[in-house]
């Protein structure tokens, strides 16, 4: 699908054909996805040390939105995950994230020393952020090629639909989507 605009990936400009590139600071976004991630490893960590990786399951289930929500409130912004294999049906990309999901892939596989961004206006004239998610190693144990059964059975209990897993280390595994508030 083509757009007519620029997509900005890590500093560079990209013509693809849609509408005119927002040219707004990133800081805001940047932040917004830092505090996402602070906050919600945070509790993740926390649940798995006390309660174990079948417990964070739920915790991303229940409280990653309310996380998200309270990051985006607090900042005035939306905030939000996707990738091109999600675990959870809503945080499936628009079209055209899935196109910039898959410009980081191609870049990533270019160049590892950057962590790919991009900033591009959607049809509905939000400025929307992307970052991409690198898979660390304690995301293996959920998003892994090697799960266990346990946790694979309560993956699949709360997400029927699971296609987030398979990963390695190193990998994109999806991206944080900031947009300014409408």
């Amino acid at each position: 699908m083509m757009f007519n605009n620029f997509l900005r990936i890590s500093g560079i400009a990209l013509l693809l054909t849609g509408s005119s590139l927002a040219l707004a600071g990133d800081e805001p976004y940047q932040q917004a996805a830092q505090q996402l991630q602070q906050r919600l490893g945070k509790v993740l960590m926390h649940t798995i040390k006390t309660e174990g990786h079948v417990a964070a399951i739920r915790v991303c289930n229940e409280q990653a939105p309310q996380i998200a929500q309270a990051v985006g409130s607090d900042l005035n912004l939306e905030v939000g995950r996707t990738a091109l294999r999600v675990r959870n049906p809503k945080n499936a990309p628009t079209a055209r994230q899935r196109d910039v999901l898959q410009q980081f892939v191609e870049q990533w596989q270019h160049t590892k020393n950057v962590v790919p961004t991009a900033t591009y206006t959607n049809d509905q004239g939000q400025q929307v952020w992307m970052q991409a998610i690198i898979m660390q190693p304690q995301c293996a144990a959920c998003h892994g090629s090697n799960i266990e059964p346990a946790l694979k059975q309560a993956i699949v209990e709360r997400y029927p639909e699971d296609a987030a897993t398979n990963f390695e280390v190193g990998q994109i595994r999806g991206a944080f989507v900031v947009k300014s508030s409408q």
